[in-house]
């Protein structure tokens, strides 16, 4: 799960949306070869403004991602090293609710799924026939957009970990296409 923030280029319009959203896979046969794969999504969390420690943990963490990993308890929290994601504060939030985290390094290369979820929400936005003129149409935009992605899509996007994390892996530092 990651924070994402994007404004259709041109737009003047302060602040900036600040969009947040998670995906998990389900996996009955976890071989991977052959397997029966199920997507569940957050709704898309629209938030004005900066988002900080607290906002993280009190406008998405407590309404959102709590009853999200109720809903699914074996699930691994994966977000980057945001300072809103890495705050003690956060931690400590986490770690009282036993919360897996899934360790991410500094200065990772973008890997997660989720990351190519917002290309497609921001490509997909930006190809309307009318572009949004505000803050309020923008988000109106991707939260439309994000009900929009199928199942297929999630699925590409989720089963492509097993190219790319090799791929940043045998790379060692130097860049990859992923």
């Amino acid at each position: 799960m990651v924070v994402f923030a994007c404004i259709v280029e041109g737009m003047s319009v302060t602040p900036r949306p600040v969009l947040w959203s998670g995906i998990d896979l389900e996996v009955e046969d976890p071989s991977w070869s052959g397997a029966v794969c199920q997507y569940h999504r957050t709704e898309l969390v629209v938030i004005a403004g900066n988002l900080n420690a607290v906002r993280y943990r009190e406008d998405i963490f407590l309404p959102h991602v709590v009853p999200f990993l109720q809903a699914h308890p074996d699930m691994t929290l994966q977000h980057d090293n945001a300072t809103s994601h890495t705050a003690h504060s956060v931690c400590d939030f986490l770690q009282d609710r036993n919360v897996s985290v899934l360790p991410w390094p500094a200065k990772s290369p973008v890997i997660n799924p989720i990351e190519h979820i917002w290309d497609l929400l921001d490509r997909r936005v930006r190809a309307r026939a009318i572009p949004p003129k505000n803050v309020r149409e923008l988000a109106g935009a991707f939260v439309e957009e994000w009900s929009n992605i199928s199942q297929q899509e999630l699925a590409n996007l989720v089963q492509s970990m097993r190219r790319r994390c090799p791929a940043v892996l045998n790379a060692v530092g130097v860049h990859t296409r992923y």
